[in-house]
């Protein structure tokens, strides 16, 4: 038999205490106690159907778990919903790639920022609209714009209207890159701030130290760009408001003979 989900045990667990203290308590106070109406919970508990996105972390709330326990009861809801295997990404040739010649577009944050922009719902792209969502002064983001204008990245339409040029771009991969060196230093700057000035629930810094194969390397990276992308494709998809930073850091904390590595 198929293991329960965590945050359906734990619901069950919670409902069962309830009862044993007052054995009057019932499914349709424990729905009320949790804002779900009554059916919906009979089902969630059976696994006919999974608990609303909107309201798991609530739910998790008034459940009063302990620190381990919210973290398993989130983290199994939220695999519940989503499977990486069931999202589907852009073929490799269908994808622009950038090199140093597009260098300010690489290294500095802005200039990926406005084009993602570009992506969301009815959205004020001038250079007033850019300067408002990015928190950037409005010379910068127009500085800005010149630049993805001069390298082909944002053109105009027939209407005169500015609009970018490919739908996915990427950079090149395992080829130093003076660009590239800048823009993760500017990405890890930022990080330390957004650590500090964003909240929880709208973030996600996580880490992994893990003994490897350094053979395995190649199957390593290949295995985290193909998240990157299926992350990109699922968050694409739907009403979009606001444009995020994805940064994975995976790198050695034991010292590597490099040399030896290379004969």
């Amino acid at each position: 038999m198929e293991q329960q989900l965590y945050y359906i045990s734990k619901l069950k667990e919670c409902l069962s205490l309830k009862q044993k203290e007052n054995p009057h308590y019932s499914l349709r106070a424990f729905s009320r106690d949790l804002n779900i109406h009554g059916s919906t919970m009979s089902q969630i508990l059976k696994g006919n159907r999974g608990l609303p996105f909107k309201r798991a972390n609530d739910v998790a709330d008034k459940l009063s778990l302990s620190p381990k326990e919210r973290t398993l009861f989130m983290e199994s809801f939220f695999r519940s919903k989503t499977n990486i295997d069931d999202i589907k990404i852009d073929k490799l040739d269908e994808r622009f790639i950038l090199d140093d010649s597009y260098f300010k577009a690489i290294a500095e944050w802005e200039h990926y920022a406005v084009l993602e922009l570009y992506n969301l719902v009815h959205y004020d792209l001038s250079a007033s609209g850019i300067s408002k969502k990015l928190g950037i002064d409005t010379n910068r983001a127009e500085v800005v714009l010149d630049n993805l204008l001069s390298c082909g990245l944002i053109i105009r339409n027939d209407d005169g209207e500015l609009e970018r040029a490919h739908p996915d771009i990427k950079t090149t991969e395992d080829i130093t890159s003076s660009a590239l060196k800048k823009s993760h230093k500017e990405t890890l700057k930022m990080g330390i701030n957004k650590l500090e000035e964003i909240e929880v629930e709208l973030r996600d810094f996580s880490s992994a130290t893990v003994a490897v194969d350094l053979d395995k390397l190649p199957e390593a990276k290949t295995i985290i760009r193909e998240f990157r992308q299926k992350m990109t494709a699922l968050l694409r998809d739907g009403r979009k408001t606001d444009v995020y930073q994805l940064a994975i850091q995976f790198y050695p904390l034991t010292e590597i003979n490099q040399q030896e590595l290379i004969q």
